[in-house]
């Protein structure tokens, strides 16, 4: 008891013992959650005074056996020789003695020390060396193998607790330590490997050097040659994974299930990684720069714009008939026209035939040929100044040209088929392309790559329509939905839907910016608000043609008096803009339908039809 009466002490004539430099071993069963405090629940000293094992000569902790414990029974420790009855009393455990696993001492630990070892020991199993030089196993002094790192190493714990160990395996393990005597584990085995390589074992001498000749000089950029070639061979690998990812999504993706229902009228898939065929141009005008060093786009003297605050005065004229034609305009059929931004001197026709033609409206002849795509031409748009136009067709490119030199300035796609295309009309920077996969994508001319995307429609997107000044687009789509979005938002603000709406594949906005109307694909023109509420005005409608099934586009005059629109029978149809009524029709176009109309920009009568016949027709009231 008197040892007892010892750990409790709180004397302070001892001064403290120095600590041992690192706790070599415990037992390797936790023991028993024992308080250390006295039995009344005093509180505890400043320091405690317990009797430890320490290795004759060495100075250092080899167990930390609790006194307690030993008035319980049996240890769970190293044993000199089986006790056949009583208690460890009989081993006589005072200062000085001789035990199993070392020489018994008292050592001296503050209680917080004590404390936090003890404690961390009874959760884990495992206990930090006193001079803060990392976590060490706690064994047992036998031959084991290590609960961290599954190794088997001298003086560690093996993974069934001693006194659990079965069979004749561990029988003959205990025989063998018993014959050799404790071991008393190094400092070296504890913790010099764990310090360096952590849970791994220390490398060989070979494995060393393999190592230092492979490493690689970060600073100066130095590399191996094998190193060089496996990073071009892990390069060449990633990019094959990512192309096959890429085709891999693809398949799952809803766009490549819609295209699978349109595979008669869609091309193949484009190859990831795939090059835009060559571009080539002709010039067959007289000369590219006139006596005056003017370029050929430059408008006629004396042609100037209407200005925007005369719409409402300027007067146009209901055309009465047909005053020339281009046959053969393309090899196959013409898909639609665009005149000459705010001149219209000049007329862009896109082909069936993979060609873009551009004419001179006054002669009726052409001026040059741009050859680059090997599919049909579905759009084109002029850029606002007429110096660059875009042609998407459905070879899936998007070709940006320059109108003057034939020069393909640059190629776009995104693996799908472009439907339609429209330059921003406040920056000839930024494009926009409706596309079969259901979204609307915004190009960077300068960059090449797409910067927003447009993506709530759940079929292909057929039109884009710019309103109130550029702030708002407009889009319809296969979907029979119109959905008006704010400029550069991937989010709608207004969604059009009702029960008996069509899909309205063609429209064009009023010149004064209050209506637009789009073609229905019920035979009828349907006229929407431009701006606010973008409702529907149920009291302005045009009937009379046959339109459905085909994306017969329409136009207005110059002052928004008139509307014209094709049909699927190659006739042309204008109507009055106030009453609705028809003024008059013609037959346009034989042998398909009348797909694309334009209104010049400048002759208040001159109205441009093509058709799937090839032809390109002028239409005015002039004798």
């Amino acid at each position: 008891m008197d040892l007892l009466s010892g750990y409790g002490s709180d004397s302070s004539s001892e001064s403290p013992a120095p600590v041992a430099n690192t706790i070599l071993k415990m037992h390797a069963a936790p023991a028993p959650s024992i308080s250390y405090r006295s039995q009344n629940n005093a509180p505890t000293p400043q320091s405690s005074k317990a009797l430890v094992l320490v290795d004759q000569g060495e100075n250092k902790l080899a167990s930390n056996m609790q006194y307690a414990f030993s008035q319980q029974g049996p240890a769970p420790g190293p044993q000199v020789a089986p006790v056949k009855s009583g208690t460890f009393k009989q081993h006589n455990w005072n200062e000085g003695n001789v035990g199993a696993a070392g020489v018994y001492k008292k050592v001296m630990y503050d209680n917080a020390t004590f404390d936090y070892h003890y404690d961390q020991y009874n959760s884990t199993g495992r206990t930090e060396a006193v001079d803060g030089s990392g976590l060490v196993n706690v064994g047992d002094g036998r031959q084991g193998v290590s609960r961290s790192t599954g190794v088997k190493r001298p003086g560690e714990m093996n993974d069934v607790p001693v006194g659990q160990q079965g069979g004749v395996e561990g029988k003959k393990k205990k025989k063998k330590k018993r014959k050799k005597g404790p071991h008393i584990a190094s400092e070296e085995d504890l913790v010099g490997d764990d310090g360096q390589f952590g849970i791994f074992t220390k490398p060989s001498a070979a494995e060393l050097a393999l190592m230092e000749d492979s490493m690689t000089n970060v600073q100066t950029g130095e590399m191996h040659d094998y190193q060089l070639e496996k990073r071009e061979e892990i390069r060449e690998k990633e990019k094959a994974k990512k192309a096959q990812d890429e085709e891999a999504d693809d398949d799952s993706n809803l766009d490549r299930m819609i295209e699978r229902k349109l595979s008669h009228l869609l091309p193949p898939r484009m190859a990831p990684g795939a090059t835009a065929p060559e571009s080539s141009t002709t010039f067959h005008g007289a000369s590219v720069r006139d006596y005056q060093g003017r370029s050929w786009l430059t408008p006629p003297a004396g042609t100037r714009p209407v200005d925007p605050s005369e719409l409402s005065s300027y007067r146009c004229y209901v055309p009465t008939r047909c005053g020339g034609t281009i046959k053969n305009a393309h090899q196959k059929g013409v898909h639609c026209v665009r005149f000459f931004p705010d001149y219209g001197h000049l007329l862009l026709s896109a082909g069936l035939d993979g060609e873009v033609k551009c004419w001179d409206v006054a002669r009726r002849k052409v001026m040059r040929v741009y050859k680059g795509h090997t599919a049909a031409v579905r759009d084109i748009a002029w850029s606002n100044d007429g110096s660059q136009f875009l042609s998407v067709s459905y070879d899936r490119w998007v070709r940006l040209w320059d109108s003057e030199t034939g020069e393909c300035l640059k190629t776009f796609t995104t693996r799908r088929v472009p439907y339609c295309v429209k330059f921003y009309p406040l920056d000839n920077n930024l494009f926009v392309v409706g596309q079969s996969d259901n979204r609307v994508v915004c190009y960077d001319v300068t960059k090449g790559t797409v910067v927003q995307e447009y993506n709530h429609h759940l079929a292909a997107v057929n039109t884009i329509t710019f309103t109130e000044d550029a702030k708002k687009m407009v889009t319809t789509s296969d979907d029979k939905k119109v959905m008006v979005w704010e400029w550069d938002i991937g989010v709608p603000v207004k969604y059009i839907s009702e029960p008996d709406m069509h899909s309205m594949p063609a429209v064009a906005c009023h010149p004064e910016g209050e209506f637009m109307a789009l073609q229905s694909m019920d035979n009828e023109v349907k006229v929407y608000a431009a701006s606010n509420r973008y409702q529907l005005v149920r009291k302005k409608a045009f009937k009379g043609h046959q339109a459905a099934g085909f994306a017969c586009e329409l136009a207005f005059s110059i002052s928004g008096k008139f509307l014209v629109g094709g049909d699927g029978n190659g006739k042309l149809w204008i109507w009055d803009w106030n009453t609705g009524r028809v003024l008059t029709k013609f037959n346009a176009h034989k042998k398909g339908p009348t797909r694309g109309v334009e209104w010049s920009p400048v002759d208040p009568c001159l109205v441009v039809t093509c058709g799937w016949d090839g032809e390109i027709k002028f239409w005015d009231n002039k004798k």
